[in-house]
């Protein structure tokens, strides 16, 4: 239905349900409600992969041994992204150290994963073997195209529902500098976004689209999305094998701050909102705390005077900071110096540039096989770490300002 009238405009906040698709359990690749009961979490997944693969066996025998998912399972992909899958030297190139730290020990998980169910096959004397490089199919298969279901914690295939691609809630976030009007930003990030869920009286999983009351037939027709979940971008990339890169509202970032106290200089590891810059709010709270503690130190020969003094101050000026309000001039001047500084120094740590990684994403395409592994997961690090350094260069910025009273 459309409205003209201005004051039906809160009516463009409802949204109409549909149920897309809808899978019933027979038609989804899972554990038993049975099998499940007896198996481990880790041996569920493990279950699922070995199940996989026997269908995948059988789809490349004759015609007449084919099973009822052969179709689906050639629609899945013939290989993926997910960080793990990564050669040490495209794992390099992501120069985030956390980053690099997930892709090894998401390797190192697959590795026992093959060699637990190798040794379960010897003594179960099961004849059907499987190389690494399937079982790694198998787990990047399970891990990014489940979807949930209450008896099994290793989730279902469900075939058609997952070639749903991936959005946020809300949209995506534009960037600062592609040149847009803020008018054509909306309209770009404003994207219908579905969801999925278990629906027990039906017996089946749903994929629901939500789309505006105003939302026509007539209308061009447009790509429904569905939200797996509110993640970083280092989750969607070892979950999924691709990130948003700058246009994620969830992205969130790690920055090494120094914590100054009465007794010691530690690290404070902060919180940072990528799409802003700013820090998460228990971040700043915590900060300001303890550089608000510190500006109002008073050192004294009366050690029990001295601890007295700062546990009061402590419980001050906690309640300011919880509320966010102002503390002491000093204090936040201080505090947003070391934020500053902090992000400059992250910077810095980089082996490139951001603007070195946009001259190399230039290159990449003009250079570069589209259709190669390499290709894609050069692209994919590139981005990735050129969406961490944006994020950086907004903190050293919006901190900056606020040392001089404008922010």
């Amino acid at each position: 239905q459309q409205h003209d009238d201005d004051d039906d405009d809160d009516d463009d906040e409802e949204e109409k349900f549909e149920v897309l698709v809808s899978v019933p359990e027979k038609a989804l690749l899972c554990a038993s409600r049975s099998q499940s009961k007896a198996l481990s979490v880790e041996l569920e997944d493990d279950s699922l992969c070995d199940a996989l693969l026997r269908e995948m066996k059988k789809n490349e025998a004759k015609e007449e041994e084919k099973s009822f998912w052969c179709a689906y399972v050639r629609t899945l992909p013939k290989e993926y992204d997910l960080i793990e899958l990564w050669t040490d030297e495209e794992i390099e190139k992501l120069q985030i150290e956390s980053a690099k730290a997930t892709a090894l020990e998401l390797r190192l998980k697959v590795l026992a994963s093959y060699e637990r169910q190798r040794m379960k096959k010897r003594n179960d004397n099961d004849d059907i073997s499987f190389t690494r490089e399937e079982w790694a199919y198998a787990k990047a298969t399970v891990r990014s195209r489940t979807v949930s279901v209450p008896w099994s914690s290793a989730g279902a295939l469900a075939p058609i529902g997952d070639m749903f691609n991936y959005a946020p809630v809300g949209g995506f976030f534009g960037d600062d500098d592609d040149g847009e009007n803020d008018d054509e930003k909306a309209k770009s990030a404003c994207v219908s976004v579905g969801t999925g869920v278990w629906n027990e009286s039906k017996n089946a999983f749903e994929f629901r689209g939500t789309l505006p009351k105003k939302f026509s037939s007539s209308r061009d027709s447009c790509e429904l999305f569905m939200n797996y979940g509110a993640y970083t971008n280092l989750e969607l990339l070892s979950l999924y094998g691709f990130h948003c890169g700058q246009n994620n509202p969830n992205d969130v970032i790690a920055l090494d701050v120094p914590m100054k106290t009465t007794k010691t200089e530690s690290s404070y590891q902060a919180k940072v909102i990528a799409t802003s810059g700013a820090l998460t709010f228990e971040s700043e709270r915590d900060l300001r705390l303890e550089y608000a503690v510190l500006a109002s130190f008073k050192n004294s020969n009366d050690k029990h005077a001295q601890r007295a003094h700062t546990a009061a101050q402590r419980h001050s000026f906690s309640a300011l900071a919880s509320r966010g309000e102002q503390l002491s001039d000093a204090s936040e001047i201080n505090f947003c110096t070391a934020v500053r500084d902090a992000a400059g120094r992250a910077l810095l740590s980089f082996a490139t540039t951001a603007k070195q990684d946009c001259d190399a994403l230039e290159e990449h395409f003009v250079r570069s096989r589209q259709d190669d592994a390499t290709w894609r997961r050069t692209k994919l690090a590139i981005e990735y770490r050129l969406a961490v350094k944006r994020a950086l260069q907004k903190t050293y910025r919006l901190y900056e300002k606020r040392m001089s009273g404008d922010g």
